[in-house]
């Protein structure tokens, strides 16, 4: 991988952009975010266990992210079951995570009901706190695709129903999980008083982590479905998060899969996924994108076609887009790692965009490592979180005086008229 240090060039990150030293064609840039009133560049992680286990965990990593400059953390908002007396299933195991659960199914009342307490959402209270505490932004994810911490299999299961795609479709599913989104947004931190959707910590509500109209299970259909119905479920779904929280902004969640064609499954609207109809929704903020060679067989320089082609989707519909999610097996070695990483974030920089790594883990309780159980995490001092501080450093914004057309709000926003600004220099 090459580490010397960047050229200037066109970039959109927080409305950074860059002179071109080298590439005069460069595109012009998309909006990107601003925080007072100013440009925000970041780079960010992902955790999903920061919402379960126990504050030490917690503050482990929001310590890491703050020592490597990282500024904004994408974490779960969902950890749904069955009932508490079995008689509903579970999707996901026991149906809670180290006693953990937020949602759970009131057989009594015959609707899901909500675990507001200490082993229920005042563990989602603290993150939010903490998070706060170290000036740090969160992307809130309100539903799993898949079954692990529940999901839309669950919601299903709820109600006896047994094809994914109705999640999207169903009254009583879409009336649940607008329900889900009413409780958590008016709900008010413990910690510190404030409404979910009065606080700033909160980068974006996101309607789902990779949503598609399947999730490899036996709920899966083939007919039922077309390419409309995630679109028209986001396009519902986005509206009514934004009517509850219009201080937030608000993103899909999905991994990006374009309808444009191609010989690559990605490109062919896999599984219901139109990610620039998505992102062109009119209360969606910004696009999202994942980016997984070993999960998906890419072929050589996927990576880099697959950040320009989405930087492409963003300039079009004059919106940010992040690659919230991107990884390589750590059994691949940190040479193929250090590469891979090196030349998707050089993009990510040149092109304006921002990347958010899978996953940021910390110590456990006992003071190790937490377990690397998909093979994909990262640590705040391991090489591959070393590497990514640096493009954390990189990707700051210089001092700009050019006011928002809106104002200051301490509320992260989409910056409307991009400023011609560097990101600044990798370190070599």
């Amino acid at each position: 991988m090459r580490l010397a240090a960047l050229g200037l060039a066109f970039g959109a990150l927080g409305g950074c952009v860059q002179t071109p030293s080298r590439s005069p064609a460069a595109p012009p840039a998309a909006p990107g975010f601003e925080l007072d009133g100013k440009p925000f560049c970041f780079a960010g992680a992902n955790n999903y266990y920061a919402i379960y286990k126990p504050a030490p965990m917690v503050d482990d990593v929001l310590d890491s992210a703050q020592r490597l400059g990282l500024k904004v953390l994408r974490i779960w908002g969902m950890l749904d079951r069955g009932s508490l007396d079995g008689l509903v299933p579970n999707a996901d195991g026991t149906g809670e995570k180290d006693g953990v659960y937020f949602q759970y199914w009131d057989a009594a009342r015959g609707r899901p009901a909500y675990n507001d307490g200490p082993t229920g959402l005042e563990r989602l209270d603290y993150v939010l706190d903490a998070a706060a505490k170290r000036d740090l932004k969160l992307i809130v994810v309100l539903v799993n695709n898949w079954r692990a911490f529940g999901g839309m299999d669950q919601y299903l299961m709820w109600y006896g129903r047994e094809q994914h795609h109705e999640f999207f479709t169903a009254d009583e599913t879409r009336q649940a999980y607008r329900a889900w989104v009413e409780h958590l947004l008016s709900r008010r931190n413990t910690l510190n008083s404030r409404l979910y959707r009065d606080d700033p910590t909160v980068l974006a509500w996101e309607l789902a982590n990779e949503p598609r109209c399947k999730s490899g299970t036996a709920f899966d259909r083939a007919e039922g479905w077309d390419g409309t119905t995630l679109t028209t479920w986001a396009r519902e779904m986005s509206g009514y998060v934004k009517s509850l929280a219009p201080n937030h902004l608000v993103s899909v969640g999905d991994e990006g899969f374009l309808a444009s064609g191609g010989e690559h499954w990605a490109y062919r609207q896999n599984d219901g996924v139109d990610h620039a109809a998505l992102t062109a929704l009119p209360h969606v903020d910004f696009g999202t994108f994942h980016l997984y060679p070993d999960d998906w067989s890419t072929p050589p320089g996927f990576g880099e076609k697959w950040i320009a082609d989405h930087l492409d989707v963003a300039r079009r519909l004059g919106k940010p887009t992040l690659l919230e999610e991107y990884g390589v097996k750590a059994s691949r070695g940190w040479a193929e790692r250090r590469e891979l990483y090196g030349r998707w974030n050089d993009a990510l920089l040149r092109g304006g965009s921002a990347g958010l790594g899978w996953m940021l883990a910390g110590k456990d309780e006992s003071g190790q490592r937490y377990p690397d159980y998909d093979g994909f995490a990262f640590y705040g001092d391991d090489a591959t979180g070393k590497l990514l501080g640096q493009y954390a450093q990189a990707s700051r914004c210089p001092p700009d005086d050019s006011p928002s057309p809106d104002g200051p709000s301490p509320f992260v926003r989409v910056r409307r008229s991009p400023q011609r600004v560097a990101l600044g220099w990798l370190p070599p």
